[in-house]
């Protein structure tokens, strides 16, 4: 067996061991191993439960009676636990057999827990509990995946022992470099193991990645493989255009060097201990962001092939792919937190009456999500009492006094025009911090200044978001305590959903389908015009907690609607109140609609959350799947195939993007064939559109009968 087919199998093992989280062996029936896994005789000893020196030969036994397997199997021992096997064949060679394990169903362990207690001396209970306790548990679908995993792994092993006898060697690397994929980004060791798959791809004896920051001038080496113990390259440092490696990250192209050690340009490695003859070194780079470098070099061989530069292009694309994917995972999981944080202040916001101390929470609240050097909030009310200051503790009470007094006469002295007007953040430098403000703006009134000094660029634009929902948020808060001019319900409720289109633009659109599928469906049914402006109201209001609704607007038709639905859900009925009968009604509507929208439209029925009256889902299904036809059969409207498509879509409660992406148009096409098809039906909504449909279906229907 040739010692790189070994490597690259034993490569191959690893890195799907990895994956599965099982011990996996490569093996023939008379024990000629492919790979050396680690845990091997532990996994036959438990598997068996036999001795570990008798184990082996079990083993070998089980491989003479699945011999003639030809896909994946699961065998279960006496013992109670399992082992994946499958099959490699070859056709001018006894097979090989890749074996996977062992692992146990859960309802089995207790049951083996009590086995080895009868059968094994008390003496030895804890080293085979405590080895039964190393056992994964593993359920039905988990094991599907790892039989798909050594399905693929025998294929790739198959075609390397096949090239292998035909004396073909050209596509080992193609193989290695595919672990890349199977490595485990989460994993302490992932960098290292691409940088041993890239020494091995490129046959040097040392590779390496050196990380930037965004904003930072220095590069870091962060990882290495192959560097010998004595050198300590790990953690050095050099500047952008500094040596070999500080040119790639200028330039952001690929460097090669043959006699590197005759370049003075080596110094960073020398001063380290190595001295490389060759080198060369790739950018990693993703969508014009440069995360880093990616270096190997050899201090014997003189050059590289052309054939293996290329091989290391791949792996540095793969590299740069996998860190923006691994950058991406991160700031969604910094969003998550964020979300977390807007709902926690919003629960502090209601539940503290107190002024001072909720602003005080608000501030206390950002500075943990935000851990900034400066951040004060500065509020300029009008009930006389002046400016006021609130401040995070991370800077001199005197700094923010001192920069509270110059944003006073800056923004709120009297005859200053036209920042009030002003609804986005202004950024300027003051005592050399470069500060961002925020400005609290109800109409045209400015109420305050939120203040804060981001660490980059970066962070200001992760936290745009988050400061303006959280910004809506306060202002609301505020008006209400105001004495002066108070807004009304309509104002707050507006503002409300603004900041839902703010907070999740997708969530308030699905909110939206849902108003406009009650808005046609109680109009069909005859329900009063306040009905349909409650429940308009509450279909947008849902995404809230229903006690932050009521601290804002009051126990308000909207607010009782979304309350008796939470208690539907949660299985009580909620609080009794005269307007019960109607509010209720129409809680059960907006469940049936919110689970339509939400399914898809796909088996919605089958699934609701809670029960429905009969008449009322019936009504719904009437107006969602009407025969398009029959309004044409009443009188001379008639729709253009491409119009009838539409229609049909506005019926199911499709918004004009959904519309465009189920019909592969524009959707300023798609607006086009509404306001035609509003012409020819005579209205001037889709509410009506939708109703004048089903009016015409039921004189049709009625037409029939008679």
């Amino acid at each position: 067996m040739k010692n790189k087919l070994r490597q690259n199998v034993q490569s191959l093992q690893d890195a799907y061991a990895s994956l599965c989280g099982l011990t996996i062996m490569i093996t023939d029936q008379a024990d000629k191993r492919l790979t050396e896994p680690s845990g091997l005789t532990e996994m036959a000893a438990l598997l068996f439960g036999s001795r570990r020196r008798d184990a082996e030969d079990k083993l070998a036994v089980l491989l003479e009676k699945v011999k003639d397997i030809s896909k994946p199997i699961v065998y279960e021992t006496r013992s109670g636990l399992k082992i994946l096997i499958t099959s490699i064949r070859l056709s001018k060679r006894r097979p090989y057999y890749i074996l996977a394990g062992v692992w146990v169903d859960g309802c089995t362990k207790e049951l083996i827990t009590a086995r080895i207690q009868e059968i094994i001396a008390p003496g030895e209970w804890g080293d085979w509990t405590g080895a039964l306790n190393q056992v994964p548990v593993l359920d039905q679908e988990a094991v599907s995946l790892i039989m798909k995993h050594l399905h693929t792994l025998a294929d790739t092993v198959q075609a390397l022992l096949e090239r292998e006898q035909a004396g073909d060697y050209s596509d080992y690397d193609l193989q290695l470099m595919n672990l890349i994929y199977l490595l485990d980004p989460a994993s302490p060791e992932w960098l290292q193991g691409i940088l041993g798959i890239f020494a091995r791809i490129l046959g040097v004896k040392f590779a390496g990645y050196a990380s930037v920051a965004e904003g930072v001038d220095q590069f870091t080496i962060a990882e290495t493989a192959g560097i010998p113990p004595n050198c300590s390259l790990k953690g050095s440092s050099f500047f952008y255009g500094e040596g070999f490696l500080g040119q790639v990250g200028l330039s952001k192209q690929m460097g090669y060097w043959r006699n590197a050690d005759r370049d003075l340009r080596i110094s960073f490695f020398v001063a380290h201990g190595l001295k490389p003859k060759v080198m060369i070194c790739y950018p990693i780079k993703y969508k014009n962001k440069l995360y880093g470098v990616l270096f190997a070099g050899d201090p014997l061989r003189p050059e590289l092939t052309e054939g293996q530069a290329d091989m290391g292009m791949l792996v540095a694309h793969q590299l740069a792919a996998s860190l923006y994917h691994l950058e991406s995972e991160a700031l969604y999981e910094r969003q998550k937190k964020r979300h977390e944080a807007y709902q926690e202040i919003v629960r502090a916001l209601v539940a503290t009456p107190d002024k001072e101390d909720y602003l005080q929470l608000f501030i206390e609240c950002f500075q943990q999500q935000i851990d900034c050097s400066f951040m004060c909030l500065l509020l300029h009310l009008p009930d006389g009492e002046g400016t006021e200051v609130y401040s995070s503790s991370t800077a001199p009470d005197e700094l923010y006094t001192l920069y509270a007094e110059d944003a006073k006469r800056i923004y709120f002295a009297d005859g200053i025009p036209g920042f009030n007007l002003l609804n986005k953040p202004i950024r300027r430098e003051w005592r050399g911090r470069q500060l961002v403000e925020h400005p609290m703006v109800f109409e045209q009134r400015l109420l305050g200044l939120f203040t804060i000094q981001f660490r980059d660029e970066r962070q200001r634009q992760e936290y745009e978001l988050f400061l303006q929902m959280t910004n809506v948020l306060l202002v609301t808060k505020l008006l209400v305590k105001l004495p002066l001019e108070p807004p009304s319900r309509a104002d707050l409720i507006q503002l409300l959903q603004d900041v839902s289109l703010t907070r999740d633009p997708g969530e308030y659109n699905r909110a939206v389908t849902v108003k406009n599928l009650a808005q046609g469906l109680l109009e069909q049914m005859n329900r009063s015009a306040e009905e349909i402006e409650w429940i308009s109201q509450a279909a947008l209001l849902a995404p809230y907690d229903v006690e932050l609704l009521a601290g804002y607007l009051g126990e308000i038709e909207p607010v009782c609607i979304l309350r008796h639905m939470e208690g539907i859900l949660s299985g009580s009925n909620g609080k009794k109140d005269p307007g019960e009968s109607s509010c209720l009604y129409l809680a059960k509507v907006l469940i049936m609609l919110k689970w339509y929208t939400d399914k898809g439209r796909r088996d919605w029925k089958e699934t609701l959350p809670a029960l429905i009256p009969g008449p009322l889902v019936r009504s719904f299904e009437q107006f969602i799947h009407p025969p398009p036809d029959a309004a044409l059969q009443e009188g001379s409207v008639r729709f253009t195939s491409r119009e009838e498509d539409i229609l049909e879509s506005l019926l199911l409660g499709l918004n004009n993007k959904e519309i465009a992406e189920k019909l592969f148009i524009s959707t300023h096409t798609v607006k086009n064939h509404i306001t035609k098809i509003y012409e020819k039906l005579g209205v001037h909504s889709r509410s009506q559109a939708i109703s004048q449909v089903y009016q015409a279906t039921n004189r049709t229907d009625s037409h029939k009968k008679q």
